[in-house]
Order: C-alpha cells, then sequence, then structure tokens
C-alpha cells in the first residue's frame, strides 16, 4: 500500500496520492473503512502478475459477436488468486456468458494500479483507487448508473459516486470501528466484559500482560504504511455520529480538537503504543504473515484490524474459533457505536471496448448478488438484507450506523481538503500524523510531541479548508 510512486503530471491532477481501507466511503474518499487492500499473501508482485496475465493470454479490447470475450479484473487479494479461489467461484459465470475471466493480483494494490493508471492498460474490472478523487471518477471510470437506479437495492450506493452518477458499486462492505482479538486470551486474562472506554481498553491489556503469556498488542509496525492506517476506521464509531465530518466542516473545527474523535482515537494509539510491556518486543521487525498465525495459536492478544481480517486469522491455525472482533473502546453517554462501511467498490476501466463494459457490468452484479463470496470471507453484503455474518455478536448493544452522505454543495469537499492539507485521514506515508505519533510513542517521547503533532495537522486543515471555495459557498448559503 505504499504510494511513494511518482505519476505523470497529466495524471497528478487526477489522482491525489491518499491511502484508503477498510478504507468507510460515503461520497468522500476519506470514509473508506479498513479496506482489504492488506497484503494478503507474501509472494506475489506486479510483475509476477503481469507475467501471470501474459501467460493467460492478453485481454481483447474489441470482439465480433459471439466472440469469446477475456475479461481482465485486477484485485488485491493475491492469496485468493493464488489458492484458485477466485478461478473457481467464477466457474460458472464464465459457462453462463461464454467468456474468460483472468485475475491479476498485487499485493502493494493501491500504488501499483494508480501507477498503472498514467496508461489506458489498467484492466477492465478493478477495485478503484481512493488515490481518485470524486470529481475525477469519470475521467478514468465507466458510468453505472445513477444513485436512484441503485439506492434502494445496494448498500453503500454512494461510495463513489458523484454528481448523482455511480461509478462504483462495493464488492462487500464491512463494520468499521471494530478490534480483533483472541477471545480465549482475554478470558484467560481474566477478562469478563468487552471494555467500552479507553481506560478500560488500556487495563484489560495489562490484565493480559500479568496473567497470559501473549503479547497484549501487536502494532504491525514493520508495515505501518497500512497497519496503523487501521486505526482511522475507529474515528466515525469513535464520534458516534453519522454526520461527525460533515460537522466538522459544517461548524470549521480543528480535526484534531480536544475531546473530539480524531484526538481521542489516536490519543489511545498513543497510549498503547507508549508502554513497552504492551506491545511487542521490537515493533521494527514485525511480520503481517506471522501475526495471522501467531494471534490464532494465542501469543497475541490484539490488533486494530478491519472486520475484513478475522476470516483470515480464523484460517491461520487450528483455533478459528477464538477469533473475536469487538468494538472500538468509546462510549457516548455511556452507549457505543459502530459504522458499516464498503470495502473496496469494483469500476469498470472507460477505455474498456463497449463489449467488454457490458460483460465488466454483468460481472460486477453476478459477484455481489451471486457468487456468495462477501458471506463466504465473513463479511457483510452489499446487496440490501444480506445476511450478518456470526462474528459480529460482540456488536448487538452497539448502535450501527452509515455515515450520511454528504449534501448538495459539499460532496467530495472533505476528501479534497483532506488531501490539499495532507492531512491524510487515510493515508500512511512516512510524514503522516499516524506514523509520527506511533515513532514518538515508541521512542518514549511524551503526549507534548503528540500535542504538537496535532497543532500542525490542525494548522494545515484550517488553512486549506478556508481557502476551499465549494466550502465558503456553501456557508455562505
Amino acid at each position: 500500500m505504499k504510494l511513494k510512486k511518482i505519476l505523470s503530471a497529466a495524471v497528478t491532477s487526477a489522482l491525489i496520492i491518499s491511502i484508503a481501507g477498510c478504507g468507510n466511503n460515503n461520497a468522500q474518499t476519506t470514509t473508506t473503512a479498513a479496506k482489504t487492500d492488506a497484503p494478503k499473501a507474501d509472494t506475489t508482485t506486479a510483475a509476477a502478475a503481469e507475467t501471470t496475465a501474459a501467460a493467460a493470454g492478453t485481454p481483447e479490447t474489441e470482439a465480433a459477436s459471439g466472440e469469446k470475450l477475456t475479461l481482465k479484473v485486477l484485485t488485491c487479494r493475491t492469496d485468493r488468486v493464488q489458492d484458485g479461489h477466485l478461478d473457481e467461484i467464477t466457474a460458472a459465470f464464465e459457462a453462463a456468458n461464454n467468456c474468460d475471466v483472468v485475475y491479476q493480483g498485487y499485493t502493494d494494490y493501491v500504488s501499483d494500479v494508480s501507477t498503472m493508471m498514467n496508461t489506458t492498460d489498467y484492466g477492465d474490472v478493478l477495485f478503484i483507487p481512493d488515490t481518485v478523487k470524486l470529481s475525477d471518477l469519470a475521467n478514468f471510470f465507466e458510468p453505472l448508473g445513477s444513485y436512484d437506479d441503485y439506492k434502494d437495492k445496494y448498500n453503500w450506493a454512494d461510495a463513489k459516486m458523484f454528481d448523482g452518477t455511480v461509478y462504483g458499486i462495493a464488492h462487500r462492505g464491512n463494520v468499521s470501528g471494530g478490534i480483533c482479538y483472541n477471545k480465549k486470551v482475554w478470558a484467560d486474562a481474566g477478562v469478563t466484559t468487552l471494555p467500552t472506554t479507553p481506560e478500560e481498553f488500556i487495563a484489560d491489556l495489562k490484565l493480559i500482560r500479568d496473567n497470559t503469556d501473549a503479547i497484549p498488542y501487536y502494532t504491525n509496525f514493520a508495515a505501518a504504511d497500512w497497519t496503523l492506517v487501521q486505526w482511522a476506521a475507529l474515528v466515525l464509531s469513535a464520534s458516534g455520529s453519522p454526520s461527525y465530518e460533515n460537522d466538522l466542516l459544517i461548524n470549521k473545527e480543528d480535526i484534531f480538537a480536544p475531546g473530539g474523535a480524531y484526538y481521542n482515537v489516536y490519543k489511545l494509539m498513543y497510549d498503547v503504543f507508549s508502554d513497552p510491556t504492551l506491545i511487542e518486543e521490537d515493533p521494527a521487525t514485525t511480520d503481517w504473515e506471522g501475526c495471522k498465525g501467531a494471534i490464532n495459536n494465542g501469543k497475541i492478544g490484539t490488533m486494530v484490524m478491519g472486520s475484513w481480517a478475522v476470516s483470515q486469522f480464523a484460517e491461520a491455525g487450528p483455533n478459528p474459533d477464538d477469533i473475536g472482533y469487538m468494538p472500538a473502546p468509546f462510549s457516548i453517554n455511556g452507549k457505543q457505536y459502530a459504522q458499516s462501511a464498503p470495502d473496496y467498490c469494483f469500476g469498470i476501466n472507460k477505455n474498456s471496448s463497449d463489449a467488454v463494459k457490458e460483460l465488466g457490468k454483468k460481472y460486477i452484479t453476478w459477484y455481489i448478488e451471486e457468487s456468495g463470496d462477501a458471506e463466504a470471507e465473513g463479511s457483510i453484503g452489499t446487496l440490501k438484507g444480506s445476511k450478518m455474518p456470526e462474528y459480529l455478536e460482540a456488536f448487538q448493544n452497539c448502535e450501527l450506523f452509515v455515515a450520511d452522505p454528504a449534501p448538495e454543495g459539499l460532496v467530495g469537499v472533505f476528501d479534497a481538503i483532506n488531501n490539499d492539507s495532507q492531512v491524510g485521514t487515510w493515508a500512511g506515508d512516512a510524514a503522516n500524523f499516524k506514523i509520527q505519533i506511533a515513532e514518538a510513542a515508541i521512542a518514549g517521547k511524551g503526549f507534548d510531541a503528540v500535542e504538537a503533532i496535532y497543532a500542525d495537522n490542525n494548522k494545515r486543515w484550517a488553512e486549506t479548508r478556508d481557502a476551499n471555495a465549494e466550502l465558503a459557498a456553501y456557508l455562505a448559503g
């Protein structure tokens, strides 16, 4: 997920470097829930994927009537490409539509695909990178229909929408604002009730430290450019408000205002990371692939990850029933909240042939409505009324909400301010506040260092916000 490649000048104006998740999307890319673009397997690279695709044959760009088409689908799920799962579930679609579907997997999905979008060759169906501003969707993706076409049928129909036109449909959704944990470790530590406040969460981690051999919290710091981004998914849940980010703009509040959700979430991250007895011995040498088996086997107690990680942790060892998912430890007037949000959204390359575009639309509909993959992966289905996964039992007393779309006149404004200010609520580059806070905590610096980071980001946010013409026009009424 490292966005360190330089885009051409022509595309830089359209692609703004801003990393997703479990990327929460609500007509603002900054609300993309911690997405599944975390590396799933450890060997696939862009070059390897291209080699595999070349061996499979180059997708057709034009096809005569009745000719068998090839649909190239780009995905971050390198594990599901390698284990053959995607090919297996797609066989029925291929037979029904007289086509071949070729999957290309990328471990560094956002960076690689964003770079590919310098050209016209970036697959036919792909997960839309959150580097693309909402206002620029039409430059790269085929319109799929209007919001009214989808709003009553699909959850999160406005996730990749601009000016009433939908360019992407979520392939599934997640509960944002949760934490993966080993239920046995927590029970062995003596925890009988899951935490509802940051103070309770820290106290429970200390119980794990004192009463078990498990690492209470695993930072995954060696992959900080995407693992720390998972903390961003806690923010809206911590706020308890589906309109939180809209209100930040309308009320012209500091993004890190004391007592606000951004302030509180990253203070908790600092509090955990700054106590060396609660985290792994050497955060610089953490191992994402290895941690999956470790949490399954009770060697790790807790990790902030999107709900997409539950199935991966459950499959990584002999103890799938030990993997749980708890609400973020924040409450408003004694009540906890959690946001449900879309994972990556399928889009169609506007440069593909008309025949391939039509096939791509059929593929998206099939995947969402018939493949059963969302349920198999323990995710929330995009189709309204889909069965909720069982692992969300800990959320039964939580109020689930979907983030409010931006009101007319503010669509894409939060996204633009977030990117132009380089605050990057979902970014994970080395200069981002998440990395800075984590480094300060691990280095043993006091919370004063975090307050300085907050102040710097507040300043850049306010300057960019106050210079935004769309927001000014909206507030002027």
